[in-house]
């Protein structure tokens, strides 16, 4: 299995991404699977200016797979022009690098989708702990984005559900985040609102991992 996107001390049993804040660099090991990046709750940080030049630096290591989380929030953090600008930064540093981008949205929707339409990234983008409805699961799979699924799915609402179906096996993730949970549990709830098999799912997930990290 496949935890896309974890905070948690990765388990032995599974395939892990740890998503850390550019001010937990101490806890990249040599031999974990982590993504970095400026989060919009902390957009704003005075010293955002030598963090981005630190990310830049840590996206040379192997280890360091993606850039993320990152994102837009309109509920927390800087003005969000302010936000848009941190972000369109770490797209053009996920750019250079060749890294694809994890991202953290909340009621942003039109602005993230207008920095992907004048950026026209190259590198794949996923949203992680995606809990929208289904028009929008839409939306964003038309402008070529994956979606991550986290622990609301265990009590999902009809909507979220409808959201699931939604999504192309071949776009689909699956992660913890934050919470204690178990990541067999949210394979098993994902498998039965699509209706395919747990074995299908998780060698699916497996594809995408390998097309989205290029790993």
């Amino acid at each position: 299995m496949i935890d896309f996107h974890t905070h948690q001390t990765p388990a032995d049993t599974v395939t892990s991404v740890r998503s850390l804040m550019i001010s937990e660099v101490e806890k990249i090991t040599p031999h974990d699977l982590f993504t970095v990046g400026i989060h919009p709750w902390y957009s704003e940080n005075s010293d955002i200016d030598s963090q981005l030049l630190l990310l830049k630096d840590l996206v040379k290591r192997n280890n360091v797979i993606a850039i993320g989380e990152v994102g837009l929030d309109k509920h927390r953090g800087a003005p969000i022009e302010k936000q848009i600008e941190m972000f369109e930064k770490q797209v053009l540093i996920a750019e250079k690098s060749q890294k694809p981008v994890i991202i953290h949205c909340v009621r942003a929707w039109v602005e993230l989708l207008d920095v992907r339409k004048r950026l026209k990234p190259s590198m794949p983008w996923a949203i992680h702990g995606f809990r929208g409805q289904s028009e929008l699961a839409k939306q964003l799979l038309n402008f070529g984005i994956y979606l991550s699924f986290g622990p609301e799915t265990l009590n999902a609402s009809e909507g979220l559900q409808e959201a699931i179906r939604t999504v192309p096996l071949d776009r689909i993730f699956i992660e913890t985040d934050d919470a204690d949970v178990s990541l067999k549990y949210l394979y098993t709830t994902v498998s039965k609102i699509k209706s395919v098999t747990y074995r299908d799912l998780d060698e699916q997930i497996n594809y995408n991992f390998a097309e989205f990290f290029k790993k």
